[in-house]
């Protein structure tokens, strides 16, 4: 019998010094993104008051994501330092010519539209960095590392909006623009103070002779390595009309709706999305907490509450409208936190780059889809009806539970896939 033994014994992420102050900086800058994120759709619903132009700005988000399989590729075969602090100095130069654009009194849709893009595509080319270089930079305990900070983000989630709620009556919505432009400094920071990923070391079949770096290749190779694990993939497949259902689409729908149909103030509106981001917190947390994923068992939770959450939206009733943002963000948390946590735990580290990047180009297609399609049902059968869309659709993943579960595998002593081979 072979005798195994532990080199490095896993320890608690938050007992790790440079863990906690990389955490740190990337708790700032979430803060920032957070803000945003509900500062921005309050602002343009201010300038416009449109359910479309908030829905395209909401949009941007799972566009960017439709590159991370190129983005993935590039850090698998390069490391992730080639797109942590570049993507945050995109992100500042976006943001900062968003805001200065706004003080020039020049905020035109399209200009809204052009620079916030390239604030996604600076926040996209930082996640991928930063989620690909947990593996290195903790390897210990690199699961329960991603977990935290998958928490230590819904926390910046509940934070965020109360900003919104106290920021708007005294520094109004661009001074929280310029805030969330502040926060880009802090990772850089962290950066700075010698805590990133390691240097790339260099992989056999990386530099060819007389040939380019295939990424498509490379892409292909990771897929055929997610096919064969199947308690990654089939956790997926089964996820991805939630992300519909559950997208920045619909965050920018409840905003509109308590605000034009329910008419609550802005104040109200960042607090509603606080007290529902608590519930994303427990969700996120009791998953960070647990030894055993359970993904099917969460799966199943999360598409049979958030589909009945949003049917029970349907109801006139503003305080029911709310107590259903709860529940619903609080699974859509927990959902999201499995997703991310077993990439790291079951994928091999030389393919988690393309892993998360195959992944987010799936559920951002839907995540893509539904802020278009959620302005021409609203236009078309009303508020109500929009609801009842999207409860449908959360549904499908309930079908797809049914689908996999007999040949899906809780088996979570096993370990990783094999690495796909090199070149």
């Amino acid at each position: 019998m072979s005798r195994q033994t532990v080199e490095n014994p896993p320890t608690a992420p938050w007992r790790d010094r440079r863990f906690v102050v990389f955490a740190a900086g990337n708790f700032v800058n979430n803060l920032g993104e957070a803000a945003y994120k509900v500062g921005l759709p309050l602002f343009v619903y201010e300038l416009t008051g449109s359910l479309t132009t908030m829905s395209l700005l909401a949009a941007l988000a799972p566009l960017m994501m439709l590159l991370s399989p190129w983005l993935g590729a590039v850090v698998d075969r390069w490391g992730p330092r080639v797109f942590i602090v570049p993507g945050l100095l995109v992100q500042l130069a976006g943001a900062a010519a968003l805001n200065l654009t706004v003080l020039a009194g020049r905020s035109s849709t399209t200009a809204l539209f052009c620079l916030g893009a390239l604030v996604q595509l600076g926040g996209e080319m930082y996640r991928t960095g930063w989620i690909t270089g947990v593996a290195t930079m903790f390897p210990r305990n690199a699961a329960r590392s991603r977990a935290v900070l998958s928490s230590l983000f819904v926390t910046s989630n509940i934070v965020g909006p109360l900003l919104v709620a106290v920021g708007v009556g005294l520094v109004g919505y661009l001074g929280l623009l310029w805030f969330n432009a502040a926060t880009f400094l802090a990772p850089i920071a962290v950066w700075l103070l010698g805590i990133h990923p390691p240097a790339r070391v260099q992989r056999q079949g990386d530099r060819e002779p007389g040939r380019r770096p295939a990424l498509v290749r490379d892409i292909l190779d990771g897929w055929q390595v997610l096919r064969a694990e199947k308690r990654v993939l089939y956790v997926q497949l089964t996820s991805l009309p939630l992300h519909f259902a559950g997208g920045v689409g619909v965050l920018s729908f409840m905003v509109w709706y308590l605000r034009d149909h329910s008419h609550l103030s802005a104040g109200s509106v960042s607090t509603a999305q606080a007290v529902a981001n608590v519930g994303a917190l427990a969700g996120s947390v009791y998953i960070a907490a647990r030894a055993r994923t359970r993904p099917r068992i969460v799966l199943a939770l999360s598409a049979t509450v958030m589909t009945g959450a949003l049917f029970a939206m349907a109801l006139p009733s503003t305080l029911v409208f709310i107590a259903c943002m709860v529940a619903f963000f609080t699974m859509r948390s927990a959902m999201t936190a499995v997703t991310a946590m077993i990439v790291v735990k079951y994928m091999p580290p030389d393919v988690v780059g393309r892993a998360e990047g195959l992944f987010n180009l799936m559920s951002g297609l839907p995540i893509l889809v539904a802020p278009l399609l959620i302005p021409v049902v609203q236009e078309a059968w009303g508020a109500i009806a929009v609801l009842v869309f999207l409860g449908l659709a959360a549904g499908l993943s309930l079908l797809c539970l049914l689908r996999f579960w007999p040949h899906w595998s809780d088996a979570d002593a096993t370990g990783p896939a094999p690495a796909a081979a090199a070149g």
